[in-house]
């Protein structure tokens, strides 16, 4: 490593800057990632002891009349590392590429000591992308490492399987909401996946296109058929 960053040093080809484009170009770049602004994807976590929803680094509540559709693809798993009540390591990889990305719990970094009581250390994560369904279409991803979290993911995630295998839509436009259940003898909540309707890739297509509204959408009107273009005439002799 120290002979490959000596070379690295050395390296005539490196482009001269003076330390003021230097610093404004490291100050860019920083801002750039720790702000969220180089990604377009807002973050959606879920807390079990309030039942509120936080989005964003702003870690704003969500409207519970939105509507989000659902990409089945975007489906992933891993591990996130909790130490201090806060995430400090995560791991994930895409549930259809599991038998070659998975990682074991046994070979994750240990980060501890941690306080056990507290849930501290690696928690299995579930979670999936999906769009906001108004003329934003917004990017968002939820994940969950709580066991209810898991489990209505892990619910959504079946429900998605079954109608896929049978050819049937299997695109769900959900709402969030919350659901609570009583543990040990402490109120908790979990997060309610509720599905509007199940539409199909082709419909989606449209609706995102602008070619198809929210409301036929949800109604489960299929895209129209675009007509083939006429053949073209025969030249003149």
């Amino acid at each position: 490593m120290a002979k490959s960053l000596t070379s690295y040093l050395d390296n005539a080809n490196l482009p001269a800057v003076d330390g003021n484009a230097l610093a404004n170009a490291l100050n860019e770049a920083a801002d750039e990632a720790t702000t969220g602004g180089a990604s377009s994807v807002d973050y959606l976590s879920f807390s079990g002891k309030s039942g509120e929803y936080s989005l964003g680094r702003d870690q704003s509540g969500i409207d519970p009349d939105q509507l989000y559709l659902v990409e089945p693809h975007s489906f992933i798993e891993g591990w996130l590392c909790w130490k201090n009540s806060k995430p400090i390591a995560r791991i994930e990889w895409s549930v259809l590429r599991r038998a070659e990305q998975s990682v074991h719990k046994d070979s994750l970094e240990d980060h501890g000591p941690y306080r056990e009581s507290s849930g501290e250390g690696w928690q299995q994560l579930l979670g999936f992308g999906l769009l906001t369904c108004d003329n934003a279409f917004a990017q968002v991803k939820f994940s969950s490492t709580s066991k209810s979290g898991r489990n209505s993911i892990g619910d959504l995630m079946k429900a998605i399987g079954v109608r896929s295998a049978a050819e049937e839509p299997d695109m769900p436009m959900i709402y969030f909401g919350a659901t609570e259940f009583e543990a040990q003898g402490n109120k908790n909540y979990k997060p309610l996946l509720d599905v509007e309707a199940w539409v199909s890739r082709e419909s989606a297509a449209a609706f995102l296109a602008g070619e198809m509204s929210k409301a036929d959408l949800i109604d489960g009107h299929t895209p129209k058929k675009k007509r083939k273009k006429a053949a073209a005439k025969k030249k003149r002799k």
